[in-house]
């Protein structure tokens, strides 16, 4: 079997064990995964605009103001016009969003952790390595996709 035919096999089949994993690892959350995702990125960054939460999160704008409008209904973050450019608004975590993010962090890793336990040493070691191929091996693929454009 070719490298097309099996990568086009395995695909549905690594999406849908990625799905159930990602189920198991955010179970009790009280936020959506693109919630979640919202999060992180506007942690990731300190202090973000709309336009470069949209930009990472690879959404509208408008999508992603609706998600920021949920996260500050929560408490969860915090729009700030800024003085320079009253266009431009900068979104950032709250105490709250802040405090939930390291929750989920313990919480998750614990997670991670009872699902790594059932599996033996080498299939642990395997699943890890697996998860740092893929993950390279798209960056490269992000990448060259960004030089090409």
């Amino acid at each position: 079997m070719d490298r097309i035919t099996r990568i086009s096999r395995l695909y549905p089949q690594l999406m849908s064990g990625m799905a159930r994993l990602r189920s198991l690892v955010h179970e009790g959350m009280d936020l959506t995964y693109n919630q979640y995702k919202t999060l992180m990125t506007v942690a990731d960054r300190s202090v973000c605009t709309l336009g470069d939460l949209a930009g990472d999160l690879e959404v509208a704008m408008s999508t992603a103001s609706q998600m920021v409008d949920r996260l500050v209904a929560k408490g969860l973050v915090d729009r700030e016009i800024d003085a320079d450019n009253r266009r431009q608004i900068h979104i950032r975590l709250t105490a709250a969003g802040t405090s939930l993010l390291e929750e989920f962090q313990r919480g998750m890793l614990a997670r991670y952790r009872s699902i790594l336990q059932r599996l033996q040493d080498p299939e642990q070691e395997a699943l890890v390595e697996a998860f740092a191929t893929i993950t390279q091996i798209l960056q490269t693929l992000d990448r060259e996709g960004e030089e090409r454009s």
